[in-house]
């Protein structure tokens, strides 16, 4: 049973155009006919660019085009919403807006549409995409705008350049698959620091296609690339920890030069304390008491000197073990961030792979056996956007459209 707006081949079926005339008057009767989106009734959307003129001046009119959110920037009154709205409730409320501003008393206005937004085409044609939109457009000619039918490639020679062409699209899927799945493995050696390629790290999808490749000189360069990643971190590495070594080990010996000042710091005081007292008895000099407190006063300054030193070092300590940190942190988030950009390129690959697959044995189908052609049947789906709501709904090839729609065509049958 076929369902509305599915339209089959012609056949040599005597009573195919009666049938026919009787499918289209149903149709007419099941879906509404769309609005010719010249009339009086079509509204305004994003996407359309309309003709605006002052009709009592001597200037050429403007193009201007509706955005998005429906407003048009207006000669002289700037932004106004005009999305829904017909020609005729446009022109009102542009007079009502020049009047309200005391801009215009009288405003003369023209507006009218010069061209519509796009319609999109999409599924089983040549060359899906978006198309100018033109006042009675049908479904049929639409798909005519985008190259006809996928499956319909009725000239032997234009199916063998578009099987030779697809196969080029099926072989050069499957090389990028190799070449991402190898580079996801050597990543994954990469985080485990080894110095060789194992193939079983590479993502499961893309192993079948290792089995069928030649992998040895790809393999090769991928294993230099990774003993070279390698010698390079360990070297950064390396010289990171001899860097921590080295200031730990200067720590120590300003931890004993610490050690050692502050005795000689207790020693002066204590021999500050006696020249004190023997100056209080009068037993020596002023020299003698300023000597010694500029002695001690001398050696707390080594002192604080050596804390100082201290404190540098650990600073020091503590950027190097977080640059060290910082390395391995970096450069195991960069290598899985390059793992899951390879997984989701061969995913990508595999789609695109199977889809000129699926293609190439259609069309070696059809060319096998001319008779399942007249088998073929379409469905032609229509979304479109009415009072801000998305409808969907099935038409015949002779449905008119209108400025937005989504047109979908799809194969029913074989």
């Amino acid at each position: 049973m076929a369902f509305p707006g599915t339209i089959r081949n012609r056949t040599n079926n005597p009573f195919s155009f009666v049938i026919l005339i009787i499918f289209v008057i149903a149709s007419s009767l099941v879906f509404p006919a769309a609005s010719p989106a010249n009339s009086d009734s079509y509204r305004l959307a994003g996407g359309d660019i309309i003709s605006f003129d002052f009709l009592d001046d001597t200037e050429l009119p403007v193009e201007l085009p509706v955005a998005s959110d429906g407003e048009v920037q207006f000669p002289l009154i700037g932004a106004v919403d005009v999305i829904g709205l017909t020609a005729d409730e446009a022109i009102e409320k542009l007079r009502d807006e020049y009047k309200k501003r005391e801009i215009l008393t009288d405003p003369k206005l023209s507006l009218h549409v010069s061209t519509f937004r796009p319609i999109f085409i999409l599924g089983e044609v040549r060359n899906p995409g978006s198309f100018p939109y033109y006042p009675g457009l049908t479904v049929e000619q639409a798909i005519g705008l985008a190259g006809g039918p996928q499956t319909l490639t009725s000239n032997p020679s234009d199916r063998i350049i578009l099987r030779a062409r697809l196969r080029g699209e099926m072989d050069g899927a499957e090389v990028q698959i190799v070449s991402e799945a190898i580079y996801a493995a050597r990543l994954v050696a990469q985080l485990r620091g080894a110095d060789k390629l194992d193939l079983k790290d590479a993502p499961e999808i893309a192993r079948p296609y290792l089995e069928q490749a030649s992998l040895d000189g790809v393999v090769e360069i991928e294993e230099r690339i990774l003993k070279t990643d390698l010698i390079t971190t360990q070297s950064q590495v390396r010289i990171l920890e001899q860097g921590i070594t080295e200031t730990q080990e200067g720590l120590k010996i300003l931890d004993q030069l610490k050690e050692q000042q502050n005795d000689v710091v207790a020693m002066n005081e204590k021999d500050l304390e006696r020249v004190t007292a023997l100056r209080k008895r009068e037993l020596n000099t002023e020299a003698d008491l300023s000597r010694t407190k500029t002695t001690t006063s001398n050696e707390k300054s080594r002192l604080l000197e050596i804390y100082q030193a201290m404190s540098s070092s650990r600073r020091e300590l503590g950027t190097l073990r977080l640059n060290l940190e910082k390395l391995k942190a970096d450069r195991e988030t960069n290598i899985l961030s390059k793992l899951q950009e390879r997984e989701v390129a061969i995913k990508k690959l595999e789609s695109t792979r199977q889809s000129a697959q699926e293609q190439y044995f259609l069309i070696a189908s059809i060319a096998n056996d001319e008779k399942k052609r007249n088998q073929i049947s379409f469905t032609y789906e229509v979304r479109r956007n009415q009072d801000g709501t998305h409808k969907s709904f099935e038409v015949s090839s002779f449905t008119e459209l209108l400025p937005g729609d989504v047109l979908a065509v799809s194969i029913t049958g074989m």
